[in-house]
């Protein structure tokens, strides 16, 4: 026979002691700590500008076009795999595109890139048939054949629910780890685990000098698991937010305050264990309201208006491991200077 008698430790109420008495008489404890949550916020961050996401990032400096078209001066193409067309229309089209269909690009007269003077990988998207359930779309550079660097899945760095409309995208070369290295060749491979074909068009993929994308974490801390409950964003600009004898709150939804739609768009990723498991793409406060955010908290003087987007959690997203591959993100990748104010901060609990 058994028996289990349970009590609290003597070392704190943060402990809880369980007795058990074996069927010989036999007197096991078991000591377990007793996880305790304690109420936690932390700011979204960068290492330079801190909290303030109303940043200017704009793309400058003189560019290495890899392929937009029809220049003159873009990389050699070719298709590895699958049917692709490198100019009807002044972009680049896979239609019909099955598991590792790929495409090439050579830095023309066998001369290498120096990534040391580029930041970022940019371009443009527009998915015609395609899931990322069912569809990955990795990029890579190599020299001589030889990958450098890791690849990156496009997947993570553009909205996938937008079909039929072009769409812009960023990809920090520190993601692609290449930074300080040299490379001849672009790859573009289509991952297809079944469903439809996959069809898209890319165009104007290019490397940017300057303009580098600030991305704002939390993350998590050294042996602390941060259950994250919901995040905050708040938004100012000077802009009149009241409408006369009217009731409904004075802002477009098509762009954000007094800024018009971004180009490229803020990135949200969760990321978990290295792998990004969850992004979106943001242009307008209309796309943060379409994807479960609400507004709240709207106040304007006629002058200046402040609201805060709220988005919750139907259950806890938990941050813990290491932080480089533990995080939560927003990457800017355009201008936002023209907001009075851009922050956002995680709110939950610590397990202590």
């Amino acid at each position: 026979m058994k028996f289990r008698l349970w009590g609290r430790g003597i070392a704190g109420s943060g402990e809880v002691n369980e007795l058990a008495v074996g069927s010989r008489g036999q007197l096991f404890v078991d000591t377990k700590r007793e996880a305790r949550l304690n109420p936690f916020l932390k700011p979204f961050l960068e290492p330079t500008v801190g909290n303030a996401m109303n940043q200017n990032v704009s793309f400058g400096g003189t560019q290495e076009i890899i392929h937009n078209g029809e220049s003159s001066v873009e990389w050699d193409s070719a298709a590895l795999q699958g049917s692709w067309d490198f100019s009807t229309g002044n972009v680049i089209t896979l239609s019909s595109g099955v598991d590792q269909d790929a495409a090439t690009f050579s830095e023309e007269g066998a001369t290498t890139v120096d990534m040391s003077g580029f930041v970022v990988l940019t371009g443009a998207i527009n998915l015609t048939t395609y899931n990322d359930t069912n569809n990955d779309l990795d990029v890579e550079f190599d020299l001589a054949g030889v990958l450098v660097g890791n690849s990156v899945n496009l997947n993570d760095f553009i909205d996938t629910t937008i079909i039929g409309s072009a769409q812009n995208f960023a990809v920090l070369l520190t993601d692609m780890g290449i930074i300080g290295q040299s490379v001849d060749g672009f790859t573009v491979t289509l991952g297809r685990s079944g469903g439809p074909q996959a069809s898209f068009t890319l165009d104007d993929i290019t490397l940017e000098q300057t303009g580098t994308p600030l991305v704002f974490k939390v993350e998590s801390d050294p042996n602390e698991a941060f259950h994250v409950d919901e995040i905050r964003i708040a938004f100012a600009d000077t802009l009149a937010g009241t409408v006369t004898n009217g009731t409904a709150f004075g802002i477009a939804h098509d762009q954000i305050l007094g800024v018009t739609a971004l180009s490229t768009g803020i990135v949200f990723r969760r990321v978990q264990n290295g792998e990004t498991n969850f992004s979106g793409t943001f242009k307008t406060v209309g796309d943060f309201l379409a994807t479960g955010s609400n507004l709240i908290n709207p106040i304007s003087d006629g002058t200046d208006t402040f609201f805060t987007l709220l988005v919750e959690f139907p259950e806890p997203i938990i941050l813990e491991g290491p932080a480089e591959d533990n995080f939560l993100s927003f990457t800017i990748n355009d201008n936002l200077a023209g907001l009075t104010k851009f922050t956002a901060a995680a709110r939950g609990a610590v397990v202590i």
